[in-house]
């Protein structure tokens, strides 16, 4: 489609048109007119400051006060990461190494509850009651020590005398020693204090130690094994100490010579005899024979046991052996 432009003439040349004047507005209506407007802008702010006060403000307000709650509020406490213990790298005495190896990973030395123990003390014990103790003072004893030896300890000696007292020297690194002696206080009996037990100075970095325990087992009467039950007639003590002899050679201890007879003693309606066992063992072997007489319900007990360090894992073992038997 073709437009075609109405408003020109042919043949003539359109003029620009004139600007026109622009002129500056006045106010409509004159002085009401002015009026009016200073109305219509006090109602806008009026409006405006009614919504601050109701709406804006009360928000403003409680986030400040959020924040300064925030900021009087102590900083959160972080969570405490477990501290991790890293092994110890030294090695166990060679006195006591191996029967740590049989005996701690299933549990058998661990401290018994002992159902149905009396705290009576050993010195106050009649004769009966004193029987069942002494059997198993020795089971009692070697298992507490095999807890509470402390890595890297080097014993000189160990000895278990009366049934009363347990009493080891040696040295080591200090901490170890510490726990050591934390670990026998607690178990049951008393450590004693200086100058019975105690920690010194020793050359280089190691320190000497002296530490007497006095266990209190009280009659353990839930015990399977009563040895008052047990107990032969005098005729029959020549094979109770046989059968000593034979699971003595069974546990690796070497006895020099067969067991001496060392004292007899009358007691009520019993006799009391001591015989005297010389040999050599490592403390496993040992510890093992001491169990081994328990499970085989063999009624003796050590009353005087003393340990001696002569090579790598042996020592030398003297032990009075007790045997009870009926008149």
């Amino acid at each position: 489609m073709i437009r075609i432009n109405l408003a020109r003439v042919p043949g003539k040349t359109p003029r620009a048109p004139k600007a026109a004047k622009v002129r500056a507005p006045r106010a409509a209506g004159g002085p009401g007119g002015a009026i009016l407007i200073v109305l219509v802008l006090l109602a806008v702010a009026g409006g405006a400051a009614y919504y601050y006060i109701t709406y804006i403000k009360p928000v403003t307000a409680a986030a400040k006060a959020e924040q300064q709650v925030a900021k009087s509020l102590p900083p959160p406490v972080p969570k405490a990461e477990p501290k991790v213990v890293k092994p110890s790298s030294q090695v166990r005495t060679n006195m006591v190494e191996d029967v740590v190896k049989e005996f701690a990973n299933d549990g058998s030395v661990a401290a018994p509850e002992m159902p149905n123990k009396l705290d009576t003390p050993y010195e106050q014990m009649p004769l009966a009651e004193k029987i069942n103790y002494e059997a198993l003072f020795a089971r009692n004893v070697f298992d507490m020590i095999t807890r509470c030896m402390a890595p890297g300890i080097r014993l000189k000696e160990l000895t278990v005398d009366n049934f009363q007292t347990v009493s080891a020297n040696g040295s080591g690194d200090r901490m170890m020693i510490e726990e050591m002696f934390a670990s026998f206080k607690n178990e049951r009996g008393e450590v004693l204090p200086k100058p019975h037990s105690y920690i010194k100075d020793g050359e280089s970095s190691n320190f000497t130690f002296a530490i007497v325990q006095k266990p209190n087992y009280g009659l353990q009467v839930g015990d399977p094994f009563q040895a008052l039950e047990h107990l032969t007639f005098k005729e029959g003590l020549a094979l109770t100490l046989k059968n000593f002899s034979r699971l003595a050679g069974d546990c690796n201890f070497k006895m020099s010579a067969a067991p001496s007879q060392v004292s007899v003693d009358k007691a009520g309606d019993y006799r009391r005899v001591v015989y005297k066992a010389v040999g050599m063992s490592t403390y496993g072997d040992f510890h093992k024979l001491i169990r081994t007489l328990y499970n085989e319900k063999v009624p003796c007990a050590f009353k005087r046991i003393s340990m001696v360090p002569v090579k790598d894992e042996q020592i030398r073992v003297t032990a009075d052996v007790l045997f009870t038997v009926k008149e």
